[in-house]
């Protein structure tokens, strides 16, 4: 099994927004992402894990909408890139927060190091 949550969390580093691998009782800053993965399927073959299809779940929290759809955007222009696909996005306000929900898939190969686009 493949965690790619840390790679995910430095390819959002340049945003300079907080981010925390889940939703904790943490002190926290906004902007802020939270990461986690919901879905993580291994293909066997031989009795090893050949291809793992991964689904990473990225929530930004910010404090007004135009904030948080402009962090949206600067995540998706670099999950895109990277190798992931979107399959879903919406905004889900929390109450004062403004938070936008994506999730996004991959494919990472048999050596557990390469996403294939």
């Amino acid at each position: 099994m493949i965690d790619i949550i840390p790679h995910v969390a430095e390819l959002l580093a340049p945003t300079g927004a907080q981010i925390e691998l889940s939703w904790r009782d943490t002190y926290v800053s906004f902007p802020l992402i939270v990461l986690s993965a919901p879905a993580n399927t291994g293909t066997t073959s031989g009795g090893s894990e050949v291809l793992t299809n991964i689904t990473v779940q990225v929530d930004a929290f910010t404090l007004d909408k135009k904030s948080t759809i402009d962090l949206a955007k600067a995540i998706d222009e670099i999950m895109i890139p990277a190798g992931f696909t979107r399959g879903i996005a919406q905004p889900l306000p929390e109450g004062e927060l403004e938070r936008y929900m994506m999730q996004y898939s991959c494919t990472v190969d048999y050596t557990h190091q390469n996403i294939l686009i």
